[in-house]
Order: structure tokens, then sequence, then C-alpha cells
């Protein structure tokens, strides 16, 4: 994926990883502004909206949904547990 690939109207997808926490999110972003140092997507379900540079191509920014869920994948398998706690509901 390259710069040029960046186009307003097309589908990309976000991949949202925060190991610490135990986050580990596919966003499928709708781009909505392209400028010449970064670009902004509106993610469709919830229109929360992600601004990136052009450095985050092909490390959090995919245009194959199956190659981002495959890096997610990845990290999760490797990532540290964050807890070992269970959250149970009370009734």
């Amino acid at each position: 994926m390259t710069k040029e690939d960046i186009q307003k109207g097309n589908i990309v997808y976000y991949t949202r990883i925060l190991p610490r926490v135990g986050i580990y999110d596919l966003c499928e972003l709708k781009i909505r502004t392209v400028e010449e140092t970064y670009f902004c997507g509106s993610d469709k379900h919830d229109k929360h909206a992600y601004l990136f540079g052009y450095n985050s191509l092909n490390k959090t920014i995919f245009t194959n949904r199956k190659e981002a869920l495959l890096v997610i994948h990845n990290v999760e398998n490797n990532a540290p547990k964050v807890s070992d706690e269970k959250e149970y509901e009370e009734y």
C-alpha cells in the first residue's frame, strides 16, 4: 500500500492494538480527508474519526481485511496476559 492508494471515499482497515489494556480491534474506516502529510478516516459503525500520518500505512492501516486480521491475531497471540481476573456479573 502506498500514499497514492489513499483516496477520498476508499475503505481501509485500522488495526487498533493496545496490548497494555488488552484491546485488539479492527475498525473499518472510510477515508474522508486526504492532505499532503495526513489523512482522516471515519469509522463506518460509530462515526468516530481517526487521524493518521502516511507512515502508518502497512503498519496499522491496510486495504486488505484478511491481512489486517492476521496482524491482530499474531499480536494478540504473542501479547502478555493483562490480568488473571475473571469478570462475573452479580444477579
